[in-house]
């Protein structure tokens, strides 16, 4: 072979890319991203709506996630999940009232909110916000602060049976059946409502809830049954302060599960004392309620509180890993330590224990 045809057989050398290229390739970048968390953000959210102005009714009832659904079928705003984002980010929803509105085809997010709030066709709606976490017993309460229903109007509706959704036919004969699956958000009512129409409104948003994140379906592929979902979702949402620890403290738990280990959260010990204390005392630990996981193995007989929808998905969705304890790190983000060694976690609970004792 000649020295000629070497030559043209040779592969060609790639050139690397120049320092200014890649730098420019990368001001694109932020620019790109910049430019969608502006649009995200951006005030204007006009929809599809041709006419000038459309007739919108917000039942009593409604929650944020349903009234910006509402916003985007009617074509006021162009995407319900924008409108939401920027609710949960401005705290926007709370004061969101329900009855006629007229909106236009201008509409901003500030001036939507401002109608919401204002309630501009319908001042007489009732505001009732419950908390994720929240105890049966502690919802109640906030039903009849909100002059609705009275405690026991409330208890009595949420220990009735008598509601048309399938799920609540496979929960177990236990004490406060619907403890759990009353879904905590910010709800609409009129003055005429009922303790029932409060509760069916919490059951068909736990509802909605689970369909769109099924997760029935997937507790089913993990052996589980929907409402060993719901128990597991109760103990993170009673347990997790620390967003992203969510998926990491339900590995915990299935992990334990799975090894025949018991649980001993100290949420679940705090349930069966009936009554919110901030130390739990070794006393405590040998409670004989059937929600104590010091005292039963496995899961307790029932949830130990209401969880929102990225506890219910965690529960389902637990991270791969080998953790067996957790314990607190940070006791202002709640930021928790996670091991799968026994002596790793004692080290880590005398660690915080010396530091809730130095703070005292």
């Amino acid at each position: 072979m000649s020295e000629a045809e070497r030559r043209r057989r040779r592969k060609p050398v790639k050139k690397k890319k120049s320092p200014i290229v890649v730098v420019i390739i990368l001001i694109l970048i932020i620019l790109a991203g910049l430019l969608i968390v502006s649009r995200f953000m951006s005030e204007d959210m006009r929809g599809s709506l041709a006419e000038e102005t459309a007739s919108v009714e917000i039942p009593s009832g409604s929650t944020v996630s349903e009234i910006a659904d509402i916003l985007e079928e009617n074509g006021i705003v162009d995407s319900a999940f924008r409108f939401r984002m920027q609710c949960k980010v401005k705290g926007q929803g709370s004061g969101f009232k329900s009855g006629s509105y007229i909106f236009s085809n201008t509409e901003t997010f500030e001036s939507l909110t401002e109608k919401l709030n204002t309630g501009a066709m319908d001042g007489d709606a009732i505001v009732v916000t419950f908390k994720e976490g929240q105890w049966l017993t502690e919802m109640a309460q906030t039903a009849a602060e909100s002059g609705i229903c009275t405690y026991n109007e409330f208890m009595a509706a949420a220990d009735s049976r008598d509601y048309d959704y399938d799920f609540i036919k496979a929960i177990p004969d236990r004490d406060n059946a619907l403890e759990g699956y009353l879904y905590p958000e910010t709800y609409y009512f009129d003055k005429n409502s009922t303790a029932e129409t409060i509760v069916n409104s919490m059951l068909s948003q736990f509802e909605k809830v689970i369909k769109e994140n099924q997760i029935k379906e997937r507790a089913e592929k993990l052996g589980l049954t929907l409402d060993d979902a719901v128990i597991i979702a109760s103990l993170i949402e009673a347990e997790v302060k620390y967003e992203p620890e969510r998926a990491l403290v339900s590995s915990v738990i299935h992990n334990r599960l799975e090894q025949n280990i018991k649980l001993q959260i100290d949420a679940s010990v705090i349930y069966s004392l009936g009554k919110r204390v901030t130390r739990v005392f070794y006393s405590d630990l040998e409670t004989a309620d059937p929600h104590n996981t010091y005292y039963v193995d496995g899961l307790p007989s029932g949830p130990i509180g209401a969880p929102r929808a990225a506890s219910l998905v965690a529960a389902v969705e637990p991270e791969k890993t080998d953790y067996l304890y957790y314990v607190v790190e940070d006791t202002e983000t709640g930021k928790h330590h996670f091991t799968g060694d026994y002596q790793d976690f004692q080290n880590a609970n005398a660690d915080y224990k010396e530091k809730i004792n130095g703070e005292q």
